[in-house]
Formats: structure tokens, sequence, C-alpha cells
């Protein structure tokens, strides 16, 4: 009677239709995005391509950015937790369905019977399949499935920020090492002139016309720009090693393809395409937003377990007392199991794991506005800088210009004795300043690049990178 009862309340309830407690998601509405440097000349709105990277025309960048988006194990470890996610997802939604086995049993007893002597053996087999279902009426099984599905899509959206980061970073150091190489020919180059300079105030000091403060000054000159060659050597050095690691190879293997090569500065109007969509293109961010909607509805599970569980359990199969004839027809049976748990008499600790959720959806909420601002803070910065970085290209480009002839007529007019060695001195220290300022402004301009790129989101939601598409 009681059995019967229940399994009319459950009938009853089911056909009532099932209630989903908790708070239903809204995602928050941000307005749009007004950036105060788009505006600049060095920008237009044109949309950038995906493979940003290719507008620098850079084969030797193009692989290596291609070679990281594959195998770099940054990218591999953010595969295989959205590979984690899916599964997860996957259990999730599983749960909304019964959950079938099947088993073979078998057992023996010996034991006393009451109006027999001894102990009575008897033997009890079974075979078939069992089923537990969780009827989901309060959809504390629709939220767990709903926050597996919005941390799967968290995880893909981490995934496309980590190749955002990886790209850029590739982009980076190898602007930096093509800025070190410049600066280490500039130094070498620069090296040759002090050298010619030595010899001549050497011959001139042989001849009676020079002095030994001119021979000491110019030697000195020499080693102060010796010295800061093993320094770049080794930057230069570093950023080969850095380089190799994040394309998934060891320190070195990518020496010879990255032996000195020209890295002109970015000298065209550069495409951000459509700003006010910064927040949607920004994978973070959206990331953020899919770890608030999960937040949310854990807020729904911890809230259902306010109210009962009721499951049913089944058996549908054999049962005997002996293995010959187990199967068969007159040893068919079944069970039905209908339960209801609750935790009445323990309601302080549900209510307690339901202000922590709350807690915790706060939290998540406030990392998603934090993700917000610092989205907008690093794409002002970069497009205020990448503008800054053209306009003292140009000046570098200018002094190196001026400080080229300076160094040029000082020498002229020192051979024809009618300027004194410190003029000249002077003069070469100032040509060797301006033309290794100009390399690293001309690096400094490409990076720049990278960083608007990067603050961006690297590409559109649209755009799929290789190792997302080759997600099963």
């Amino acid at each position: 009677m009681v059995i019967r009862s229940l399994v009319v309340g459950v009938a009853t309830a089911l056909l009532a239709g099932c209630v989903t407690v908790g708070p239903d998601y809204a995602a928050p509405q941000t307005a749009p995005v007004t950036l105060q440097q788009a505006g600049a000349v060095d920008y237009v709105a044109d949309h950038p391509v995906a493979t940003w990277w290719s507008q620098f025309d850079d084969p030797v960048l193009d692989q290596l950015v291609r070679e990281a988006l594959l195998a770099n194990h940054d990218v591999r470890i953010a595969v295989s937790r959205v590979n984690e996610a899916r599964a997860v997802f996957s259990e999730r939604r599983l749960d909304l369905a019964p959950h079938v086995t099947m088993g073979v049993e078998g057992t023996r007893t010996k034991q006393p019977v009451e109006g027999q002597q001894g102990r009575v053996e008897t033997d009890s087999y079974s075979a078939g399949f069992d089923a537990a279902w969780e009827l989901d009426l309060f959809g504390r099984v629709r939220r767990n499935a709903e926050a597996a599905h919005a941390d799967l899509q968290a995880q893909r959206n981490d995934l496309q920020a980590m190749q955002v980061t990886v790209a850029a970073e590739v982009a980076r150091n190898y602007f930096e090492l093509r800025g070190t190489q410049k600066r280490l020919d500039v130094a070498r180059r620069i090296l040759q002139t002090l050298g010619e300079t030595q010899r001549l105030t050497e011959s001139r000091f042989d001849l009676g016309a020079g002095s030994q403060l001119e021979v000491q000054s110019s030697l000195a000159r020499v080693r102060a720009v010796e010295a800061e060659v093993p320094l770049l050597e080794a930057v230069e050095g570093q950023s080969r090693h850095r380089l190799a690691v994040l394309v998934g190879q060891r320190p070195g293997e990518l020496d010879s393809l990255l032996a000195p090569r020209e890295a002109p500065a970015f000298a065209k109007a550069l495409p951000i395409g459509d700003t006010t969509e910064l927040l949607r293109q920004r994978p973070d961010v959206r990331a953020a937003e899919r770890r608030l909607a999960a937040a949310t509805a854990r807020v729904g599970v911890a809230t259902a377990d306010l109210f009962p569980r009721v499951s049913l359990r089944g058996f549908i199969g054999f049962l005997s007392g002996g293995w010959g004839n187990l199967v068969n027809g007159d040893n068919r049976a079944w069970q039905v199991t209908p339960s209801i748990s609750w935790a009445a008499f323990d309601m302080g600790s549900v209510r307690a794991r339901l202000r922590a959720s709350e807690a915790q959806a706060d939290g998540v909420a406030a990392q998603y506005e934090q993700a917000v601002l610092g989205a907008l803070e690093e794409t002002e910065n970069a497009l205020l800088s990448y503008a800054k970085q053209q306009a003292q290209l140009k000046l570098r480009l200018e002094q190196s210009v001026a400080a080229r002839r300076a160094a040029e007529l000082a020498e002229v007019r020192y051979r024809a004795g009618s300027s004194d060695f410190l003029t000249l001195l002077d003069a070469q220290r100032t040509q060797l300043a301006a033309d290794d300022a100009l390399a690293q402004a001309e690096a400094g301009v490409n990076v720049g690049v990278v960083a608007i790129y990067k603050s961006l989101g690297g590409w559109g939601e649209q755009d799929v990178a290789p190792a997302l598409a080759a997600l099963p």
C-alpha cells in the first residue's frame, strides 16, 4: 500500500511537470565599447585577417606561429582541458536518463534455520539488468548539466585565449630577436668605423700630429663598444631558445632558421576592425562570462538540495537456486524500488552550502567585471603605445640620418686637421646611440602591432585556429 502510494505520488509529480529551482542565468549587459585611441590616423576600421601575423610578410614568422599553434605545450594542455570538460558534460547530460547495468551474481550461504538442527546451505543466483534513475523533479540534474556545459564553453574559450597568447608571444619574441640582431649589426659596423679611427689616431701620433690622449680615448671607445657585444649576443641566444620552446622544440634546434634577417617596421595603417565588439572578440572575457553562467547554475544545484530527491531503482532478469536452470522462463523476476531522500533534519548544512555557492557566484561576477576592465585597459594602452611608437620611430629615423651625416663630417674635418679628435669621438658616439635607438624603435613598432592584436583577441569569435579545429 505504501509503495503504491509512493508510485502514484511520483507519477503525479511527473504529470504535473518538473520544476527547475534556482536563478535562471542572464548574461551581463555591457554597453558598446568606445576606444578613445581607435580614431587615430594609424588605424583603419577594416577587419584584419585571422592570421594577423601574415601582414608582416615574413615567412619565418608564419612558420613559427603555425608550428607553435600545433605543438606548443600550453596549447596542448588547454586542448586536454577541453576534452576533459567535454567528457564531464557528457556524463552530466547522461545523468538525465536511467543508468542501466548488467550483472550476474551467485551466493551460497550456510546458516541455522529455526526448527531444524545444524545449519542449512542455500544457493541463490541472479542474472539480469539493474537500473537507477533520479527523477529530476526540481532540476538538480539539469542544473548540473547546465553548469558542465558552461564549463565546457569556458574551456574552449580558454583554449582560444591560449592560442592568442602563444601566437602573440612567438611574434613578440621574434621581433625582439630581430631587434637584438640589428643592434648587434649596428655595434659591429660601428666597431669597424671605430677601428679605422683607432688606426688613424695611431698613425697621427706616430707622425707627431696627434697625442697619446687621442689614442687612448679612441681605444677606450672601441673597448666600450666591444664590451656591449657579448651582452647582446646573450640576449640574442636567449630569444632563440625561448622561440624554440614556444614551438615545442628544444633550445638550439631553431638556430639555423633564426639566422639574422631584416624585419622592417610595420609601415602602413593598421586594420583593427570594429572595436565596439571588443568584449565579444576577447576569448578571456567570453570565458569569464561562461564561468559566471556555470557558477549561477551551481546555485541552482545547491537550491535543489532543499527539496526531496526521488529515485527509482529496478531489476529485471532471472532468479534461481541453481546455475543449471537460471535462464528459464519460470525464473523470470522483476523489482521496482521507489525511494525519497530529503535532508529535512540537516537543513542548516544545506543552506550553508547554498550560501557558499551564492558567494562563489558573486566572486565570479566580480572576476567577469575585472576581465572587462582589464580588456579595455589593455587595448587602450596598446593603441596608445603603438601610436606613440610610430611617432618615436619617425624621430629616431631623422636622428639616425642626422647623426650619421654629423659623424661623416666630423671625420672629414678631423682628417683635414680643422677639428679636434674629441669632436669626432663624440659624433661617433652619437651615431652609435642613434642607430641603436633606431633598431630598438623599429622592433618596438612591430611589438606594438603584436600587442594590439593580442588585446583585440587575436581574431574574431568566428575564426578558429588549427588546434581548436582539430578537436573531435
